[in-house]
C-alpha cells in the first residue's frame, strides 16, 4: 500500500490502474482526476533534494 500524494488515500500499487512516473520514481493514484492533477504539476506535490 502507498499514499496518493493529491489526497492521502490509501492506495494498493499493485492493483492501481492510475500511474505515473516522475524523476524516476512512480506514483499511484485513487483516480484518473488525482493522477491528473499530479501530472498538471508534480513540483507542487514531491519534495525533491537540493543539489
Amino acid at each position: 500500500m502507498t499514499k496518493d500524494p493529491i489526497c492521502g488515500l490509501k492506495v494498493d500499487d499493485g492493483k492501481s490502474e492510475f500511474q505515473t512516473q516522475f524523476a524516476g520514481r512512480k506514483y499511484f493514484f485513487c483516480s484518473d482526476e488525482c493522477r491528473k492533477e499530479f501530472e498538471a504539476e508534480p513540483e507542487a506535490y514531491v519534495e525533491t533534494a537540493a543539489a
